[in-house]
């Protein structure tokens, strides 16, 4: 059976995000349960993910440029720091089918 997955770069590291939302990065062999993408906003104001997962899914362009948005452990947080002089936005997202 083959699988949707979103795939992106955020702070030069790849992301693999399931249909369910379930995040793979940061040296993890498998999706994480407990860590969830919500999607993502253009504006650093936002309070919420204005991109979401299913969007995303939908037209995985529209993540270019966003800030991320996850659930860690039932917490919601935007993603923040800072990356080449500025605040880390998502990049080069797209889906690919993995069987």
């Amino acid at each position: 059976m083959s699988k949707k997955i979103l795939v992106f770069y955020f702070r030069g590291e790849r992301y693999e995000v399931n249909e369910d939302g379930h995040i793979k990065a940061n040296g993890l062999q498998e999706h994480s349960p407990d860590w969830i993408f919500l999607g993502g906003s253009q504006h650093h104001w936002s309070g919420r993910a204005t991109v979401t997962l299913k969007d995303a899914f939908a037209a995985p362009k529209t993540l270019n440029g966003c800030l991320g948005w996850d659930k860690d452990h039932g917490t919601m947080r935007r993603w923040g720091g800072r990356y080449c002089g500025g605040l880390p936005r998502i990049q080069h997202a797209c889906v690919v089918v993995k069987s």
